[in-house]
């Protein structure tokens, strides 16, 4: 639509200016020319109009902290997206530095998304700064349904005070405007907490199937994320695993399954000690394949992130 007023406008310039240079031999044309000059007019302000009346549709309520994420369009380019973009914070390290350190959900806007989400931010663990990407825990029944759909897991589900997944459109956009490091809290049914830490996380678009890389590990829980590293993401909808069978379907996940895993954090929610292998919420390099966790909470911030109080481990 953009172009559609500039070429109209365009149009109206040329024709007044050749008005302008012939006015003394060509006054009939000069006449013709106004009409024409008119018309064009006319049109361009019903074109505004209707501009204006699409960019209103924009302005309406965007998602609560309960609602599911949807965020698959292009990226808006009109001036009213482009201020709001500006007056709000990309993750939650950007809100920690507008010296608000509480925990708590939050409103964001990450580059490559089209509107802003919201999101819990975790001001606490290591100094805060933490933008919450996936959590599990008990919170009472029903627990939330981990054994979901690619477009489940596109566009994230649950709740941000509870269990949810954040979405891998989401995750890829946070993780594609800075170097994140992920942090995974883990916690036993005896309450024993664990951790691990993964420089330089990276999700990968839908177009590469969420493929996901780091760096190095440190931490006190083990590496069960390294079998997954490089790998691209598989629900049981979708197979993008290495194995001959759909690894989310035998395991009861969404995850990032090689062939298959060495964590599955997305997993059942079993709670201790089961019988099935594998099936449960497991991180194999600490309490093996037949532990299901307790709880696990996985988070990014920016690499070198230095905080102004003193860190919670």
């Amino acid at each position: 639509m953009c172009y559609t007023i500039q070429l109209l406008c365009s149009l109206s310039l040329f024709f007044l200016t050749q008005a302008n240079v012939h006015h003394h031999t060509a006054c009939s044309t000069v006449g013709s020319l106004e009409g024409i000059i008119d018309s064009l007019s006319s049109t361009v302000e019903e074109l505004t109009d209707l501009a204006k009346q699409r960019i209103a549709k924009l302005e309406g309520p965007i998602c609560s902290e309960h609602d599911v994420f949807h965020f698959t369009t292009p990226i808006s380019t009109n001036a009213t997206q482009i201020k709001k973009r500006t007056s709000l914070p990309e993750d939650c390290t950007s809100i920690y530095q507008q010296v608000n350190q509480t925990k708590g959900i939050y409103k964001i806007w990450p580059h490559f998304l089209n509107h802003p989400i919201s999101v819990y931010c975790d001001m606490e663990t290591l100094g805060g700064g933490w933008t919450v990407i996936q959590r599990r825990g008990d919170f009472g029944n029903p627990v939330e349904n981990f054994y979901q759909t690619w477009t489940a897991y596109k566009t994230g589900f649950g709740n941000l005070t509870r269990e949810f997944w954040l979405g891998n459109d989401i995750i890829f956009a946070l993780t594609n405007q800075n170097n994140m490091v992920l942090r995974i809290d883990l916690e036993d049914m005896e309450g024993d907490q664990r951790y691990a830490e993964y420089d330089e996380f990276l999700v990968q678009s839908e177009m590469e199937l969420y493929k996901m890389s780091y760096k190095t590990y440190r931490g006190d829980a083990g590496d069960s994320l390294s079998t997954h590293n490089n790998m691209m993401f598989t629900t049981r909808d979708r197979d993008n695993d290495k194995w001959e069978q759909n690894c989310a379907t035998t395991y009861k996940g969404g995850w990032w399954y090689n062939k298959c895993h060495h964590s599955n954090l997305n997993g059942l929610y079993l709670g201790g000690s089961h019988e099935e292998s594998a099936v449960g919420i497991n991180w194999y390099h600490w309490k093996g394949h037949k532990y299901s966790l307790k709880r696990s909470e996985m988070k990014i911030r920016p690499v070198g992130f230095v905080s102004r109080k003193e860190p919670q481990k």
